[in-house]
């Protein structure tokens, strides 16, 4: 038997307590000192063979404790993480798997509702928004940034595209990176993600609190006919499933993005949705009304009041934040912007029964 330096010879005892020896079946073991065991890649080898001395292979863990007054803990070294491929790509074809969270809010936009229809169910609207174009032009080809093989954002310049992904394939290949830590923020005004300090500290960088992985620019929003809230959701939960995780729910990213809190508050009642006719003009806070904002008007609740709106015939959900008042027809006690609505599934009835909690948010996105 191989002996240890001062002498004693390892027992049956302390090969089995590693766990990884069977009786018959013995790997080539060193002993290092009273306490460690080295484990070397060898199976099936007798322990004296002539032919292992003086070799030195990679062994298979690190140390295991075997003091007598100690648990038998085990520090089994695990296999390299397999790099995180990042890779930019031009091409003129719509990036397929996006937008995972919003099929029932974009569905409406590809095929508009019928005027008549939608004026008949209690729409205030008369005109339609004309669908979004389904061919690109060959001037306005972008640049996709690919995470593991698949897309997970367009950005229309290519020198910002690039940086992005070198964002992202040093932050998720930085040792001790988990998805857990990236993070949904509102950043210098603007929805973004970051990676928490926890994957920073293992990789060095003990001086920044969180590192910015990306941002969402409201002017690339608009032109994709969104909100930049509603694309940073979308890109972060691309980054997710690419990653083999499940993407968030809609309210949950939503949550995340403003922090937002619960209260006791609720109401209820009867809602309808706005749009084409109100897009772009001022509403009753300041703002420019945008039709593909998650926003709604209330008569009498403060600006900037956060709801959880529930339609209480099928029970979807979505977030929206009181920016105008109205409306004023009938019993209707809330009016939601078109996307709102697409959301919940009361774009074609046009009127819905609702149900709402107030909520508490700690950032805000214009």
């Amino acid at each position: 038997m191989l002996a240890s330096a001062d002498g004693a010879k390892p027992g049956k005892a302390a090969r089995c307590q590693t766990g990884l020896l069977a009786d018959d079946l013995c790997q080539a073991v060193q002993w290092r000192s009273a306490s460690s065991v080295t484990l070397w890649p060898w199976g099936n080898v007798r322990l004296m063979s002539p032919w292992l001395r003086g070799r030195s292979p990679k062994p298979l863990t690190t140390r295991t404790s075997l003091a007598a007054d100690d648990p038998a803990e085990k520090e089994i070294s695990a296999p390299a993480r397999p790099e995180v491929e990042v890779v930019v790509r031009s091409s003129n074809a719509p990036a397929a798997g996006s937008q995972r969270v919003f099929k029932q809010c974009i569905e409406g936009a590809l095929q508009p509702a019928k005027d008549s229809e939608a004026i008949k169910h209690g729409s205030t609207q008369q005109t339609a928004a004309p669908p979004p174009a389904s061919v690109r032009p060959e001037a306005a080809v972008p640049h996709q940034v690919w995470v593991g093989g698949q897309v997970v954002m367009e950005l229309p310049d290519h020198s910002e595209a690039t940086r992005v992904a070198q964002q992202l394939k040093s932050a998720l290949n930085a040792p001790g990176f988990a998805v857990d830590q990236l993070r949904l923020v509102v950043a210098q005004g603007k929805p973004s993600v970051t990676m928490s300090n926890a994957a920073l500290k293992s990789s060095g960088n003990n001086g920044e609190a969180n590192r910015l992985l990306f941002s969402v620019d409201p002017s690339l929003a608009a032109s994709l006919r969104r909100t930049a809230d509603l694309v940073a959701i979308d890109w972060f939960n691309n980054l997710r499933v690419a990653l083999g995780v499940e993407p968030l729910s809609l309210m949950e990213a939503q949550a995340d993005l403003y922090s937002l809190t619960q209260t006791e508050r609720s109401l209820g009642g009867i809602t309808s949705w706005y749009g084409p006719g109100f897009h772009n003009r001022l509403t009753a806070n300041g703002e420019r009304f945008n039709q593909y904002a998650l926003t709604a008007a209330h008569p009498k609740l403060p600006f900037n009041t956060y709801l959880r709106v529930t339609n209480v015939r099928n029970g979807a959900s979505v977030v929206v934040r009181i920016n105008d008042r109205g409306p004023y027809i009938g019993r209707r006690s809330l009016d939601l912007s078109r996307q709102a609505a697409r959301c919940i599934g009361s774009e074609k009835p046009g009127v819905v029964r609702y149900e709402a909690v107030i909520l508490e948010p700690q950032t805000t996105v214009q």
